[in-house]
């Protein structure tokens, strides 16, 4: 029988349970991630141990305020449903604040994960620190930690694909490169972003392909390079395929904001105020500007026309 995954938000509510643990960020959920989780859910069944990923309500890069752009490849939200969908028992939104930051690893370990959650059994990643850092500290001294904890350490082995090592941050390099079939090959499944159907300029339907504009649930989200992509739409119920641009639209732009708009195709219902999520398939040309509006039009034209046939 499927038991969901337990979501906890407030560590000092929880009563600890022996369990086998990890601990990071886990954004995007990647194929290294997967692989961890693999070696950890086999050591938990040996032991009779239930699983437990302790991650962040708030990735700790956004406590030193020095990221400016978009990083994030998943939401909270994605990031459990993602980390369910693994056979993980109980995931922990720790609320990473200045306090946690302080904490050395031995510390952390003894008043959080020894003592607040029950953590008997610890996964720790090939390249992982955690804790505020020391001089000379790594896997070994979390081992010897471990020791006075009664708590067992493992260290993961690194998953590679192909010739690369994968990491969040070689996810982030597709994106930014527009290699959506590199990102969701790393990724190990489709990446997306969700948000709110706003209104417009209605510059799209004035050229015959009606837009929706996206207001993104989360502005830290990561989108792929500006261009023009084949995309796969869910809004309403329904899924459909459809043409997006990302860009600042410097044929008709003014004020060459950003913005994300998707033509979906087949669909002409009112879908305003409504959540849309897209799913990047593939980027067909990198944002053009045109001597006309009738030649962008036909520029349109010829990128729906490549979405609807699959070419």
């Amino acid at each position: 029988m499927f038991v969901p995954m337990e979501v906890i938000t407030d560590i000092h509510k929880f009563t600890p349970i022996p369990c086998a643990a990890t601990v990071g960020s886990f954004d995007g959920v990647h194929l290294g991630h997967c692989s961890m989780l693999e070696e950890l859910r086999a050591k938990a069944a040996e032991r009779g141990l239930p699983v437990m990923v302790v991650t962040f309500a708030r990735h700790p890069r956004l406590l030193f305020g020095t990221v400016n752009e978009p990083f994030l490849l998943s939401s909270n939200d994605e990031k459990a449903a993602l980390l369910e969908s693994l056979g993980v028992d109980y995931c922990v939104l720790l609320d990473f604040d200045a306090s946690m930051a302080s904490m050395t690893a031995e510390r952390f370990m003894g008043e959080v994960l020894a003592k607040q959650l029950g953590v008997k059994l610890l996964c720790v990643g090939y390249d992982h620190r955690f804790g505020k850092p020391q001089a000379g500290e790594g896997f070994e001294q979390y081992a010897e930690y471990g020791k006075v904890l009664g708590m067992e350490l493992f260290k993961a082995l690194p998953y590679v694909a192909g010739d690369v090592a994968v990491s969040s941050s070689k996810v982030r390099r597709a994106l930014a490169g527009g290699d959506i079939a590199l990102a969701n090959s790393l990724l190990g499944h489709d990446y997306s972003f969700a948000g709110t159907v706003v209104h417009g300029a209605g510059i799209g339907r004035s050229l015959g392909f009606p837009t929706a504009n996206i207001l993104l649930h989360d502005d830290m989200k990561l989108l792929p390079a500006d261009g023009v992509y084949d995309v796969s739409v869910s809004c309403m119920g329904g899924n459909y395929k459809g043409v997006m641009n990302i860009g600042v639209k410097p044929t008709i732009g003014e004020n060459l904001v950003r913005t994300v708009e998707v033509h979906v195709i087949g669909f002409s219902g009112d879908i305003y105020d409504k959540e849309i999520v897209v799913f990047p398939v593939r980027r067909l040309r990198g944002e053009m500007g045109f001597e006309s509006v009738d030649a962008l039009r036909r520029q349109i034209e010829a990128d729906v026309e490549l979405v609807k046939r699959g070419i």
